[in-house]
């Protein structure tokens, strides 16, 4: 009479460490997604290789790579009020953000 009662405690215990199991192995795949869908959540969806003269800035905002973004973005907002996305290899970009602590 005893033989059901641990049986099923023992599936119980099999089906908890089952969902476990999954769980576990189910976070590499969605880290992956993550990775391969990272720059969904970057503030650029494109950026400029453009010079923009700096008369026309009225502030330079920083982003570094980081969890939401896989790439650095450097977001220049105008005077006008339009931002404008620029392209961080860029070589005035590059001389820009060395200057920016002397700014």
């Amino acid at each position: 009479a005893a033989g059901p009662g641990p049986g099923r405690a023992g599936m119980a215990v099999r089906a908890a460490l089952l969902l476990g199991l999954l769980l576990l192995s189910h976070q590499p795949g969605d880290t992956a997604i993550l990775e391969a869908n990272g720059n969904l959540s970057c503030r650029c969806l494109k950026s400029t290789r453009a010079f923009i003269p700096p008369a026309k800035y009225s502030s330079i905002e920083v982003w570094p790579v980081g969890s939401s973004c896989r790439r650095p973005e450097v977001v220049i907002k105008l005077k006008s009020q339009k931002r404008v996305c620029v392209d961080p290899d860029t070589l005035w970009v590059k001389k820009l953000l060395q200057d920016l602590p002397h700014l």
